[in-house]
C-alpha cells in the first residue's frame, strides 16, 4: 500500500509544495517539464514501486536495483536509478532499509518504507533547497545533480547517527556487565549482536561509497559534468571514508573494553575458586581427624579432647591455607567491603 506521496519542485524558477497527492495527479504535475522531487512512502518497496514507476512511465525494473547487495547503480541513459541503504536501530541488532531513487531529466523520485524519515524531514524544508538551485532551462543537469547530493548526503548523516546509538549501547553493556548487581544474561549472544551491528553498519558505509563512487566516475546522461558541481560527491565520499574510520576505531575499542571486562569477571571467578579453595582444605583437615577418631573404640569418653583436637585442626587449617594464598597469590579476602556493607546495613 502506498502510505504517502509528496511533491516539490521548481516551477517557473519559484519553488512549490504539495504535501499529499494522490498517484493519479503524478503524470500532470511532471508535465511541466521543471524540476520535480516525488517523496513516496510505501508499505512494501517489491509491490507497490512498479505501481508508481508506470504512473511516472519510468521503464527500469526496481528489482534490478533491490537484486543489488546492500546498494545497487543501474544507468539506462535516460533513466538513472540508485539503491542506497539506510541503517536503522532493530531488536539488540542493527538493520538496513533500501531507498531507491530514480532520476530522469527533470524528475527526481525517491521511495522508501517508514524508515526513511530523514528524507522526510528534508522534504520539509525542501522549497529552501529548491530555491539555490540553478533555474536556466541549459542548466537542468546541474540543478538536479545537486539535489541528488543533496538526498544522499542527509541518508549518510542519518546512518552516521546509528553509530552513536551503538556506542552508547557497547558502553551500557560493559557498565552492566562490570557492575556489582549482575542479571541473568546471555553475553556471548549480547556480543554477537553488538559485533554485528557494526559489521552491517560498516558494510552499509562501504556499499553507499560504492555507489557514490560509481555515481561521480559513472558519466551518467543524468548528472552535470560540471566539475564544481561533482565535486559535491567527493566532499560525500570524503566523510563516507571518516564514517568507515571511526566504524573501525569503534570495533577495535568495544572488542578491547570488551575483553577488558572479560578478563576482569575471570579473574573474580579464579578469586572465588582460590577462597573456595581455602574453606574446602580448612573443612578436610578436622572432618579427616574426626574420622580417625570416629574408629577408637569407646570414643566417648574422650569427647572433650577430641572437640578440642578438631577445632584446633580447623584454626591451623584454615590459617596455614590462608596465609599461603595470601603469600603465594596475594588475594585478599575481601573483609573490607564486609565491613562496609555490614555499616550500611546497620544504618
Amino acid at each position: 500500500m502506498i502510505k504517502a506521496i509528496s511533491v516539490a519542485g521548481l516551477l517557473e524558477g519559484t519553488p512549490f509544495k504539495k504535501p499529499t497527492v494522490e498517484i493519479d495527479e503524478l503524470p500532470g504535475i511532471i508535465s511541466s517539464g521543471h524540476l520535480t522531487w516525488i517523496e513516496c512512502v510505501v508499505d512494501s518497496i517489491i509491490d507497490d514501486s512498479p505501481k508508481i514507476l508506470e504512473k511516472l512511465g519510468i521503464t527500469m525494473d526496481a528489482s534490478v536495483l533491490l537484486s543489488g547487495y546492500v546498494s545497487s547503480y543501474e544507468d539506462r541513459g535516460d533513466t538513472l536509478g540508485l539503491m542506497i541503504p539506510f541503517v536503522v536501530p532493530g531488536n539488540n541488532k542493527t538493520l538496513t532499509a533500501p531507498i531507491l531513487i530514480f532520476m530522469k531529466k527533470d524528475l527526481i523520485v525517491t521511495i522508501h518504507d517508514d524508515y526513511g524519515g530523514k528524507i522526510t524531514r528534508l522534504y520539509n524544508y525542501a522549497p529552501t533547497v529548491l530555491r539555490k538551485l540553478p533555474k536556466e532551462a541549459d542548466t537542468w543537469a546541474d540543478g538536479q545533480t545537486i539535489l541528488l547530493a543533496r538526498i544522499i548526503d542527509e541518508i549518510c548523516e542519518s546512518n552516521f547517527s546509528i553509530l552513536r546509538l551503538i556506542v552508547e549501547r557497547a558502553e551500557q553493556f560493559e557498565i552492566d556487565i562490570a557492575g556489582s548487581r549482575q542479571v541473568t544474561r546471555d553475553i556471548s549472544l549480547e556480543l554477537s549482536n553488538m559485533k554485528t551491528s557494526l559489521l552491517t553498519f560498516l558494510n552499509a558505509v562501504w556499499a553507499t561509497y560504492d555507489t557514490v563512487h560509481n555515481l561521480k566516475h559513472g558519466d551518467a546522461d543524468m548528472v552535470s559534468d560540471d566539475e564544481i558541481i561533482l565535486g559535491k560527491f567527493e566532499v560525500i565520499l570524503g566523510r563516507l571514508d571518516r564514517q568507515i574510520q571511526m566504524s573501525e576505531n569503534v570495533m577495535q575499542m568495544v572488542a578491547t573494553g570488551v575483553n577488558v571486562v572479560q578478563t576482569e569477571v575471570t579473574n573474580k571467578v579464579t578469586i572465588l575458586i582460590i577462597w573456595w579453595t581455602v574453606a574446602g582444605t580448612a573443612e578436610l583437615v578436622p572432618n579427616t581427624i574426626a574420622t580417625v577418631f570416629g574408629l577408637y573404640p569407646n570414643h566417648e569418653t574422650v569427647f572433650f579432647p577430641i572437640v578440642a583436637t578438631v577445632v584446633g585442626s580447623a584454626i591451623l587449617a584454615t590459617a596455614v591455607a590462608y596465609f599461603y594464598v595470601r603469600k603465594f597469590f596475594g588475594q585478599k579476602l575481601g573483609f573490607d567491603k564486609f565491613k562496609k556493607f555490614r555499616r550500611k546495613s546497620t544504618k
